[in-house]
């Protein structure tokens, strides 16, 4: 089976789980919404996905997905259309930044598919994307959202100007783009996911969301340059998309266990963004390391869709929480592009190393971040200060993301206290009362903000002089060491990603997780829960086994963490 044809059959197993719980009844208010069966509410941007909801009306012929796509359209208008004449995101929700991704999707369908829509809703829908596209402008002046809607704004002018010819897009695109062109670190990074979106931390860090960046922001930027035909910004935001994905681990999960908005973090990217495959499938031709990345990714959201519906991670599923639909109608769109634009390349790519492919130590954010590969481990280890929820900082030198080739991801840090900053937007766990931190932590070291990072080679100290720790992390060919020091007693937490039912088997110095992860060390330890429910977080969406060690003042705990032969 080719690549094109995978990406298919998952867009349309998405649509067509969706719609089984699209609403068919007399009232407008409620008609043609789509009903989430994980949250148990009607998401606003439902709508999202009539670009292939079109798509598969022309590939297979069938009606119902044309009859779907118009119902989705008219729910919208009836019930989301404000004063402005522009969208706002739901109906418990007066924020209208979303109103560009869903005008510029309305836009893409007439674009790809005027041809087969009948004469009254190609101008229906003709008329609303112009009100909609004209509504926009000068929002992201009076709103000043975060930048990721700068660049959306940067996209859907763009696809405006060459959709209708007007002037005033053209203005408002090149404007955007310019803004955002100005928010990029001295690592190629985009920054501006936080207040103020151009400042900076006491330790001198950016307000970044590799989430955010990745699904959303630089495909976008990319978008904005393809339609505008310009090869400069076109070589510009490719380079910055490599550059992006050091933060891409081997099996396609984008790493922002140490972003701004980690609380919307899924394995695979951010609950609510689009998804890099529409805009890197037309990098992806000439550059075989973007299109390894694409097709990672898209084999990842394989994996966490079961029976159709897309999953916020890997162990959602195993942790007996459903899926909410605003991730498979999020996605979908950016499947169908890619469906539209790309050939044989995605089969063709293997042989490419994506950059956390690379043995190396990198370092980022005024050098209080670093990420380290070496041997089949890679990690990423935070001491920046720049969360945006104040009560949910995680950081402090821990290892935010340790993940192993075979194993996966092998820790996977989490908020302290998990934040739902959007109650619409963000599913609630039907089994979870208490969110518990799962970062790497001696007490509470992952909110010290006073941190420094130092390297030698592959070995990463963390210190403190203000709470009196030292951890290092010690990176070999086939281990990763970790030790740690306090000047008093105290003890230190290490969550280690576990899913139900995989083996843990216990000793007096050592762990052994699914038959393949050995953790050993000097000292006693004690693992909760003892019995096998894991602990589960939204964050990632992973499940948990916590080891927790005390420790006596200055005298080290060892520990190490290698794969068994």
């Amino acid at each position: 089976m080719s690549f094109k044809t995978k990406v298919y059959n998952l867009m349309k197993s998405w649509c067509d789980e969706l719609l089984k719980t699209q609403l068919d009844m007399p009232d407008p208010l409620l008609d043609g919404a789509i009903l989430c069966p994980g949250c148990a509410v009607v998401h606003g941007r439902c709508a999202d996905m009539v670009l292939p909801l079109v798509l598969l009306y022309k590939e297979t012929g069938e009606e119902y997905y044309l009859t779907a796509a118009k119902k989705l359209i008219d729910w919208t208008e009836h019930n989301l259309l404000s004063e402005n004449k522009d969208y706002r995101n739901d109906l418990a929700n007066r924020w209208k930044g979303t109103n560009i991704f869903t005008c510029l999707m309305l836009g893409e369908t007439l674009h790809r598919f005027g041809d087969i829509l009948d004469k009254e809703t190609f101008t229906k829908w003709d008329k609303i994307f112009r009100e909609r596209a004209t509504a926009a402008i000068g929002w992201c002046e009076a709103a000043g959202p975060h930048i990721n809607y700068n660049a959306g704004a940067a996209a859907m002018f763009a696809f405006a100007y060459n959709y209708t010819g007007e002037q005033k897009f053209l203005d408002n695109a090149l404007k955007q783009e310019e803004f955002c062109r100005a928010h990029f670190d001295n690592e190629g990074l985009f920054f501006g996911e936080g207040k103020p979106l151009d400042g900076t931390t006491d330790k001198g860090c950016h307000f970044i969301d590799m989430g955010y960046n990745l699904e959303e922001s630089i495909p976008l930027l990319v978008l904005h340059s393809i339609w505008l035909k310009d090869n400069e910004k076109i070589k510009f935001y490719t380079d910055r998309a490599i550059d992006h994905l050091g933060f891409l681990l081997s099996d396609g999960a984008i790493d922002n266990s140490w972003g701004t908005r980690q609380n919307k973090w899924t394995y695979w990217g951010s609950r609510t963004s689009d998804g890099m495959h529409e805009g890197f499938v037309y990098l992806a031709k000439e550059n075989p390391v973007i299109a390894k990345a694409v097709r990672r990714n898209i084999e990842l959201l394989e994996k966490c869709t079961v029976g159709g519906r897309l999953y916020g991670g890997l162990m959602y599923h195993s942790a007996d929480e459903p899926a909410c639909i605003h991730h498979a109608f999020d996605k979908v769109k950016s499947l169908a592009v890619m469906y539209l634009e790309m050939g044989d390349e995605f089969d063709t790519c293997e042989s490419a190393l994506l950059p956390r492919e690379v043995e190396g130590v990198r370092k980022y954010q005024n050098g209080y971040l670093y990420t380290v590969t070496k041997g089949d481990f890679t990690a990423t280890i935070n001491a920046c200060d720049t969360h945006i929820y104040t009560a949910s900082e995680t950081g402090g030198g821990a290892i935010s993301m340790l993940y192993n080739r075979d194993y996966g991801a092998v820790m996977a840090a989490t908020l302290y206290r998990f934040v739902t900053t959007e109650p619409m937007n963000m599913q609630i766990q039907r089994h979870v009362d208490n969110e518990i931190c799962n970062t790497a932590r001696l007490d509470r070291s992952d909110t010290d903000k006073t941190v420094a990072l130092t390297q030698n080679d592959y070995t990463i100290t963390a210190k403190s002089e203000k709470s009196g720790f030292e951890i290092k992390y010690d990176f070999t060919e086939d281990a990763v060491n970790i030790c740690v020091l306090s000047n008093g007693d105290s003890e230190y937490v290490l969550p280690i990603v576990s899913q139900s039912g995989d083996s843990v088997e216990l000793t007096d110095n050592e762990v052994i997780f699914k038959n393949m992860l050995s953790v050993s060390f000097d000292g006693e330890y004690s693992i909760s829960p003892a019995d096998e429910k894991r602990h589960f977080h939204p964050v990632g969406g992973f499940q948990y086994k916590h080891l927790t060690f005390p420790i006596k003042a200055k005298k080290e705990l060892n520990i190490k963490i290698q794969m068994i032969k």
